[in-house]
């Protein structure tokens, strides 16, 4: 395997779990019973304009985090020419 396919899966595998667990909110004591549906669902406008700034920020952290792995395998691969 090549450093980048290497790189892309690291970045894959500590990114993808975070992201799935991120939006875990507690309002109220845990204990209380019925805690944590005792708020109004919102409606199906809300829970949409919700849903897409979560993908929008997904994206972009993908997107960041795409960058900076080009940037440090660029690095990566000069150094390794240099060295040689």
């Amino acid at each position: 395997m090549n450093l980048f396919l290497i790189t892309l899966l690291a970045l894959v595998f500590t990114i993808a779990p975070s992201v799935a667990f991120a939006e875990t909110v507690m309002d109220k004591d845990v204990f209380a019973p019925g805690a944590q549906f005792d708020s109004k669902p919102l409606d199906e406008a809300q829970q949409e304009d919700q849903d897409l700034a979560d993908i929008w920020t997904y994206a972009i952290i993908i997107v960041i985090g795409i960058i900076i792995a080009r940037i440090v395998l660029q690095v990566v691969k000069k150094r390794m020419s240099r060295s040689t």
